[in-house]
């Protein structure tokens, strides 16, 4: 995990914006993403991991190795939106798998605000939850 993390953090160093209209921190944020992809996915590491047959959905990496679903929010606004998405979109791609392809965590990754925001809307019974019933450990990771 440490490698795909601080891969991400040097690409968003170089490539985050601090200005800009909407359209060009959609742009810098896809660039981000699309580069982070480039940099980590080797062997069992793959980008864009489609959750089902159903939908066009997909994860941004996935570790096969580690069992490991990374999702990245850029901008640390509305992070809670992008989450529960993205938990979503784990369980849904857990449901098509049988029991030992199932990824065990999620790391989410977004800026320092967006991760603090996040960390006090979870509710650590709902966690245990995830846990125990769906064997999905969650982690919140700054870039």
């Amino acid at each position: 995990m440490a490698m795909i993390v601080e891969a991400l953090r040097k690409i968003h160093l170089r490539h985050r914006l601090h200005e800009g209209d909407v359209s060009a921190h959609t742009k810098s944020a896809q660039a981000i993403t699309k580069e982070w992809q480039v940099a980590v996915c080797v062997n069992d590491v793959l980008a864009e991991v489609r959750i089902s047959r159903a939908n066009n959905e997909r994860i941004d990496i996935v570790d096969f190795k580690t069992k490991t679903a990374y999702e990245l929010k850029v901008s640390g606004k509305n992070t809670h939106h992008e989450f529960y998405k993205d938990l979503v979109k784990v369980l849904t791609y857990n449901e098509y798998q049988i029991a030992e392809n199932r990824l065990t965590k999620l790391v989410f990754i977004s800026e320092e605000t967006g991760i603090r925001s996040l960390m006090r809307r979870l509710d650590e019974m709902f966690l245990t939850m995830l846990e125990s019933k769906h064997g999905l450990r969650i982690e919140l990771v700054v870039i």
